[in-house]
């Protein structure tokens, strides 16, 4: 005897031990896991995979924004005072 079919014999078994009051939630489980386990279709209205056609253009999008390293420096210095207040 296989495996499968033993297992399959010993689960019979086991449901018709369980209380009748109990099967709907069994029969609930046995939809889920045929929907966990059915074969995914792909999806009609996917997009297409991006290629150099779909590139998009980011260059001058931070035009105007300074980032200097003293800048950046002060703006770090705040963000960590922040921190450290709030920590305590």
């Amino acid at each position: 005897m296989s495996d499968s079919s033993a297992l399959t014999q010993k689960l019979q078994q086991q449901v018709l031990e369980l209380p009748p009051e109990s099967l709907p939630d069994l029969e609930k489980f046995i939809e889920f896991l045929r929907f966990k386990f059915q074969p995914r279709k792909p999806k009609a209205t996917a997009k297409p995979a991006l290629d150099a056609t779909h590139a998009v253009r980011l260059g001058g999008l931070l035009q105007g924004y300074d980032f200097s390293p003293e800048l950046l420096k002060e703006a770090r210095r705040e963000m960590w005072r922040k921190f450290y207040v709030e920590a305590e």
